[in-house]
Formats: C-alpha cells, structure tokens, sequence
C-alpha cells in the first residue's frame, strides 16, 4: 500500500446514527483494522447533547490528529492511515466538557496489533456472520435486548448500507448482496456499546 502521511491522509467515513443516543451517554472508543491493511476505522460515540472532540497522541504526548469540535451526532468514525506511523504505542482521546476518555492502541510494522487475549475476545460467537450464494447472513445473541443496528461499507470506506434492527434476544438476518458489484466489503454490527465486525469479498 501506498505510504502517506497519516496527517495528510485521513479519510472521512459517513457518520453512523443508527442507535439511540442513551445508548451512549458515557461514550465509548473503538478501534479496528479495516479489511486487513494498514488503515484502522476509529469510531467515537458520545452523548449528542454534548460536543466533544478526538485526538491522537504518542507515547510522548505529541499530538498527531485533532478533530474540529463535533456537534450534533452521537457517532463518530475516520478511516486512519497507519502506513507513516512507527511501532509503538498511541491513544486515542475524547473530551468534552463532562467526559474524557481514552483508548489505547500499538501500532506494530505499520499496522494495528492486538494481544492474542484481545484477538480472542473479538473471535467469541457474540454474533455470526457468513456470506455464501450472494447472500449475507447475520445471528446475534442480544441477552441484554440493547437497541442493533447493522451497516456495510465497501473496500473505500462509503458506507452503503445502515439501518436499525429489531430489538430481540436472539436476532437472525438474511440480506441480499446480489444487486452489488464484485469487491471486498465489511459489515458492522452495533449491538448496545458494542461492535462485531465481518469482512467478506463478493
């Protein structure tokens, strides 16, 4: 992949408003690889009442991404570029005026890394993806009944699919694919303040 500077190279991704903003009223940062490059999809929830910003810094402070204040929506995403940054460890801040939060990351040969601990608690069967005959095909175990919701973006990060889900104890899905063109895609489930993520190749 091409090697850019990850202060000139970060790229939007559509705003996902798919839960309801109680749902996040303490707010909550993710971080994951996206469809197994050197990009990793970072997203913020917060509640919309407040506004609040992201930043990313070093091991030594150095501020390498702030964000404009974000106003108005309670979800929040940028596609990253990791290919410039050195191996190490970042975080990830969200403030506002009642919040501050931080997410750690290491980056490790240009990538996103994760501990086998962290790699297994993202394999657990908290949701079931399998894409087969053009069809996707989605089961969660919702114990809690938290509020779902489902999106599927393509391999440049557009989003081309939200949309809420009902709220079940157990949810199974089907969704047709076949109208879409040939390429890599990931799908993102939303489940409460969690998230399972799927990629596939059509």
């Amino acid at each position: 992949m091409k090697k850019v500077s990850i202060l000139g190279k970060i790229l939007p991704i559509a705003v996902l408003v798919l839960l309801s903003t109680g749902s996040f009223a303490k707010g909550k940062i993710f971080i994951n690889s996206y469809l197994r490059t050197d990009y990793a999809v970072i997203t913020a929830r917060h509640d919309v009442a407040e506004n609040y910003k992201i930043r990313i810094v070093n091991e030594e402070g150095t501020e390498l991404y702030a964000s404009s204040r974000i106003k108005g929506v309670s979800s929040f995403q940028k596609l990253f570029d990791l290919s410039s940054m050195s191996d190490g460890e970042y975080c990830i801040e969200l403030a506002s005026k009642n919040a501050s939060l931080v997410e750690k990351f290491k980056v490790k040969d240009h990538k996103l890394h994760k501990s086998e601990t962290e790699e297994l608690e993202t394999e657990l069967l908290n949701a079931f993806f399998r894409f087969s005959d053009e069809k996707l095909y989605v089961s969660h175990m919702n114990f809690d009944k938290a509020e779902l919701g489902i999106s599927i973006d393509d391999a440049s990060g557009i989003e081309i699919y939200n949309s809420a889900l009902p709220i079940e104890s157990s949810y199974s899905g089907m969704f047709d694919l076949t109208n879409l063109p040939s390429g890599e895609y990931q799908v993102t489930l939303m489940s409460g303040n969690k998230e399972y993520n799927y990629e596939f190749n059509k």
